[in-house]
C-alpha cells in the first residue's frame, strides 16, 4: 500500500479508538462495580492549594467487586474529598473509618456502590443503549468519510493485488472497531445484570431468613402455649 492510504488509515483507527475510549469511560461512570476510573473528574477543592485532582490528594485501592478505599495523604483533605466524591457521583455511601493504629483526626474513606434494584437496573440499561447509539452514529460517521477519501485513493493504486489489499486493510480496521465497541457494551450489560440478579439473590435471602424467623417464633409460642395447657 502507498504511504498516502496507511497514514489515512492510522488517521482513521485514532478517531475511532477514541470514541472507544470514550464510551469505556463514559460506562465506568455508570457505577455498578468498584472502578477507579470513576473518580478521574472528581475536583478536591482545599484551601491552600486551590483545585486538585484525587491523585494529588488520596491513594485509591479497590477492595472488592462493590467497595473503593481512599486513604487521604492528609486528613485536612477527608471532608473536602468526601464533598468532591458527593459531587460527581451522589449514589455512593460513603464512610469514613478511623484505621486502627491511627491518629486522632486520621481517617479512611470507603465507598460503597449503590444497588441495582429493577429501577435502577432499568435507567442503566437505557443510558448504555443511549451511550452506544452515540457512540455508533459518531464511528459510523467517520469510518464512512474516510472510505469515500481511501476509495479514491486505492483506485489510483497500479495493481488489483494492492486496491484488493488496502481495500482489506480499510475493511478490517473498520470491522475490527465496531467489534471492539460492541464487546464493550456486551460487557457492561451484563456486568448490571450480574448486579441485578446479585440484588434478587439478596432479597430471597432476606426474604427466606425473615421467613424462618417467623416460624421459629411461632413455634416458641406454640410450644409456650402447649405448657401453659398442661399445667392447668
Amino acid at each position: 500500500m502507498r504511504i498516502t492510504i496507511e497514514t489515512l488509515i492510522h488517521e482513521m483507527e485514532s478517531r475511532l479508538g477514541g470514541y472507544v475510549t470514550l464510551l469505556v469511560y463514559r460506562y465506568a461512570n455508570l457505577c455498578v462495580k468498584a472502578q477507579p476510573l470513576s473518580l478521574l473528574s472528581a475536583q478536591i477543592i482545599d484551601e491552600e492549594m486551590g483545585v486538585m485532582k484525587l491523585e494529588q490528594v488520596a491513594g485509591v485501592m479497590l477492595l472488592d467487586e462493590y467497595h473503593l478505599k481512599l486513604v487521604p495523604f492528609d486528613p485536612r483533605f477527608n471532608f473536602p474529598l468526601c464533598k468532591a466524591i458527593m459531587k460527581e457521583h451522589p449514589e455512593f455511601k460513603q464512610d469514613l473509618v478511623k484505621p486502627e493504629n491511627g491518629e486522632e483526626d486520621e481517617r479512611i474513606l470507603i465507598l460503597t456502590m449503590p444497588e441495582v434494584n429493577k429501577d435502577r437496573r432499568d435507567v442503566l440499561i437505557d443510558s448504555v443503549n443511549v451511550l452506544f447509539d452515540g457512540c455508533k452514529a459518531k464511528m459510523d460517521k467517520t469510518s464512512a468519510e474516510y472510505r469515500l477519501k481511501l476509495e479514491k485513493k486505492i483506485l489510483t493504486l497500479p495493481t488489483e493485488d494492492e486496491r484488493t489489499e488496502a481495500k482489506d486493510a480499510l475493511d478490517s480496521s473498520i470491522k475490527n472497531h465496531q467489534g471492539i465497541v460492541d464487546k464493550v457494551k456486551e460487557d457492561k450489560v451484563k456486568e448490571i445484570e450480574e448486579a441485578y440478579q446479585r440484588y434478587l439473590d439478596e432479597q430471597t435471602a432476606q426474604r427466606n431468613k425473615a421467613d424462618e424467623t417467623a416460624a421459629a417464633r411461632g413455634e416458641h409460642a406454640g410450644r409456650q402455649m402447649r405448657v401453659g395447657d398442661s399445667d392447668e
